[in-house]
């Protein structure tokens, strides 16, 4: 436990040491919008479309939402298929962020399809993590995991470092809703190494608050209380009103348990505001019913306040439509991936089935040179008819089984369309079976055969001839 808090310590000072100096250079809106001019009808454009969604999602979702429609609209004019799945990812996430789970799982399940069909593996590992997320949302952990650990296997597939440790910290996160602490502790050190290697102060709020919340679960409130500020402090200078508004939940709830209400009312009035400057309708939830709690029997006006905005975001998120439609969803995709699934077997069936076609193909002609090779010996004559008819064999059942395939298809699987289309085939078949039969047997079991015939003729007619008196 004291090694747990020691090491958590020493994390927070190298993150704070490298604060002031870690933040990347990005491109700013009005260099983007200044681009957007140039390449309003190219595929540039689509992406610089997908970068200002982005840039503006947490201050101004409206706008990102906006934007990142615009460069669906771009890149389905183009017929550009990645930057069409790029902008439905973005579309997606804002969507969440907002609180539409449906239509978010929607265009991300599309997106995730696109990227499949054109194999764009690092497109792949997004969706599949944002999908995971929306499912986090809607408390399914099953699929949460299921979703995050194939992320997982293609980022570190592609080597893709910063990714992983985004992956690495949603696990973490849907441990600890699962109260398996240890579990959650363990991915979510390994995504704040990550993170702090790298520096990037863009996903390290998120990790460092979610080690805050595994360390009030594990009684250490001092510090989490730590790792929130620090949280507090990165998340405020990316401008991140929604990690904002998680981060002070969790606080107000930290210090409710302590009994600390006036804290409590007072980071949880923060996170409310951080939510609504978000649009942020769990954010939004989640303080307002923390504050409903807390002037329950104490203020009746405030606390049917906070009770309806806890009640007008939830219904938002999770009405009975919303659900049936992301359950439909989820069924739909579960259909899709089975599909996937059954593909991906038939084709290595059949990559088994043509490598075997392929070595057996190698196989006879080998076979057959051997036959020549042991007729040039002193091999019994037995033994080299039986190979030399063993090699014919091969031969025309390679043939038969070459071609059943192509008789199935021409057939249409038709038991007496079959069998009339391999009849025919046996009636070349086999009769010249036979005769290349007989012609080995002359030719390689009997090689000198008829120079014996020929010399025992000779010897007969020359007894015929009566001798000279």
């Amino acid at each position: 436990m004291q090694n747990h808090q020691l090491k958590g310590i020493i994390s927070i000072y190298l993150c704070i040491a490298f604060i002031a100096t870690s933040f990347a250079q990005e491109q700013t809106i009005p260099q983007l919008k200044s681009q957007l001019n140039l390449h309003s009808n190219d595929t540039l454009g689509v992406e610089i479309f997908r970068q200002l969604s982005l840039q503006i999602q947490s201050t101004r979702p409206d706008s990102a939402l906006m934007f990142a429609q615009h460069g669906l609209d771009l890149a389905r004019k183009l017929q550009f298929k990645k930057g069409e799945a790029d902008c439905m990812n973005r579309l997606g996430v804002v969507l969440w962020k907002n609180g539409k789970y449906d239509r978010a799982l929607s265009v991300l399940l599309g997106s995730l399809k696109i990227r499949e069909e054109i194999k764009d593996r690092l497109g792949i590992l997004k969706s599949n993590s944002d999908i995971g997320i929306i499912y986090s949302d809607q408390k399914d952990n099953e699929k949460v995991l299921s979703y995050h650990f194939k992320a997982k296997a293609v980022a570190e597939e592609l080597k893709e470092k910063r990714r992983l440790g985004i992956i690495l910290s949603n696990i973490g996160n849907c441990y600890i809703k699962l109260d398996k602490v240890d579990s959650a502790l363990n991915y979510e050190m390994q995504a704040y190494a990550i993170q702090q290697s790298m520096k990037d102060m863009s996903t390290l709020p998120n990790t460092l608050s979610i080690l805050g919340d595994i360390h009030y679960k594990m009684g250490h409130d001092a510090l989490a209380l730590d790792y929130y500020k620090v949280s507090v402090n990165l998340a405020a200078k990316n401008n991140d009103h929604s990690g904002l508004s998680d981060t002070y939940n969790s606080i107000a709830k930290l210090y409710k348990q302590k009994q600390v209400i006036d804290s409590s009312i007072y980071y949880a009035v923060k996170a409310l505001n951080s939510a609504n400057s978000a649009m942020y309708p769990e954010g939004i939830y989640s303080a307002s019913n923390l504050l409903t709690e807390i002037y329950q029997g104490k203020n009746d006006r405030l606390e049917l306040r906070y009770l309806k905005k806890a009640t007008a975001a939830k219904d938002s998120m999770f009405n009975a439509e919303k659900v049936k439609q992301i359950q439909t969803l989820s069924f739909n995709e579960a259909i899709r991936q089975e599909e996937i699934a059954a593909e991906k077997h038939r084709e290595e069936e059949n990559r088994i089935i043509n490598l075997q076609m392929i070595s057996i193909a190698i196989f006879i002609p080998i076979f057959f040179l051997i036959v020549l090779a042991l007729n040039k010996s002193r091999t019994h004559r037995k033994v080299i008819e039986f190979m030399s008819v063993l090699s014919l064999l091969f031969v025309f059942e390679f043939i038969a089984l070459f071609i059943h395939p192509f008789v199935q298809r021409v057939s249409n699987h038709l038991p007496l369309l079959e069998l009339a289309i391999l009849v025919a085939f046996a009636s070349v078949l086999v009769p010249l079976h036979h005769k290349m039969t007989n012609w080995m047997r002359e030719k390689l079991a009997h090689p000198h055969s008829a120079p014996v015939k020929a010399k025992a003729k000779i010897s007969r007619r020359t007894k015929a001839i009566p001798a000279k008196t």
